[in-house]
């Protein structure tokens, strides 16, 4: 089955020190040239004919832009179609050592990280020094003419600051940059912390910036709720965590070579879950004790994706709870994320963590289509919200 999302961490150091960071600094090497193209190669012919590599860390910045444009370059020369962009905290940000890299190679596909908590991210330990090296970087790189996609965790206490960040991209008019808003949750330094954000608590977090969104209809997206209407569209979609098929799709690969299936299973850093290791081509095949064998060359890949811990998560598609196939929002849910479910002990095909915030938002979403107040936000969307209601009444008709 060949992987159409890549998501490289060619580094785990890190020019801050958040305290909740979930991928903290690990001890490995970064990654030299060589090392990409070892993995390039092994990767070649498992790959789709287009494929998303996205830079992640760690803060990949690190690495130098030159490091970008050799791997770019390498990748071009072998005839591999890679759509590269980068998940960067933007601190290193200046526009004569970066605004070419971020245009040539990664085409805009820019993402970062803030959160309006300001306690949680900090550089020397400093909140505000975090705070001023992020928005003087915001401020050049959207005067470069590019918008970041910012992501924000958000915990029980932060919950009603979100306002904050839609208010702070609303600042920037039509240049506002796009807003994702993620739960919290327990991996890296706060591993232990049990669940970080109440359902209830999530969910009406997003049904309050969604009421806000469809009344104000800004110039920016806010994620997750643009996936979702897409989803009550009748949209298929390919990222996490609206598809159930990230199993066999995805890969995550850490500093050291290892392999997971995806970026949050990498925080995890659970053994039961890992693949193996591309550049060893150690390739795992029990956890509990580890147990690998060695493959080379065009073998390790293949083997990689045939491991125990990647059947498991490809098996997900079809192992999901019984009552989620029941449920009057599982077309668009898929049963939500399986790392989530691993995440809070309910195993692979259990519930997942959020249900309870989905179905919240879900119903609103579903509201508002067939009264009509979505209709604005839709059609910026490119939705036409005639065949959105069409698809949702035929829906409750059929139920």
């Amino acid at each position: 089955m060949p992987y159409s999302v890549v998501i490289a961490k060619p580094t785990k150091e890190c020019n801050a020190d958040c305290t909740y960071c979930s991928a903290p600094p690990d001890g490995a090497a970064r990654w030299s040239l060589d090392d990409f193209k070892t993995i390039l190669d092994r990767l070649q012919g498992n790959l789709t004919p287009q494929v998303d590599w996205i830079w992640h860390g760690g803060e990949p910045m690190l690495m130098g832009p030159e490091y970008f444009r050799a791997c770019a370059e390498y990748a071009k020369s072998q005839g591999v179609n890679l759509n590269f962009a980068i998940q960067t905290n933007l601190l290193g940000y200046n526009s004569g050592r970066w605004r070419g890299v971020f245009e040539e190679v990664f085409g805009g596909r820019i993402s970062t990280s803030f959160d309006p908590y300001k306690k949680y991210r900090t550089v020397k330990g400093k909140a505000e020094t975090y705070d001023r090296m992020f928005w003087r970087a915001m401020d050049e790189v959207i005067a470069d003419g590019f918008r970041p996609l910012v992501i924000g965790v958000y915990d029980e206490g932060a919950a009603d600051r979100a306002a904050i960040m839609f208010d702070r991209a609303n600042a920037y008019g039509n240049f506002g940059f796009d807003i994702r808003f993620n739960y919290a949750y327990p991996a890296g330094r706060v591993r232990n912390a049990g669940m970080l954000i109440q359902p209830q608590t999530y969910g009406q977090m997003l049904i309050d910036l969604y009421n806000r969104w469809i009344s104000e209809v800004p110039s920016f997206n806010i994620t997750p709720l643009d996936q979702m209407l897409s989803k009550v569209a009748g949209f298929r979609a390919l990222l996490c965590p609206w598809t159930k098929s990230c199993g066999g799709k995805f890969l995550t690969i850490d500093p050291d070579g290892t392999v997971f299936n995806c970026s949050e299973f990498s925080d995890l850093g659970d053994p039961a879950h890992r693949f193996g290791n591309i550049l060893t081509g150690a390739v795992q095949v029990a956890a509990q004790p580890v147990q690998v064998q060695y493959y080379s060359g065009a073998d390790v890949v293949p083997a990689l994706a045939s491991s125990p811990a990647s059947r498991e998560i490809i098996q997900r598609s079809r192992n999901v709870p019984p009552d989620c196939k029941t449920c009057r929002h599982f077309q668009e849910c898929q049963g939500g994320c399986a790392r989530d479910a691993v995440l809070f002990e309910r195993g692979m095909g259990g519930k997942f963590a959020y249900c309870q915030s989905w179905k919240m938002v879900f119903d609103r979403l579903k509201e508002s289509v067939l009264t009509g107040e979505a209709d604005r936000v839709l059609y910026r969307l490119g939705i036409d919200p005639v065949a959105a209601r069409y698809r949702l009444e035929a829906g409750q008709g059929a139920a």
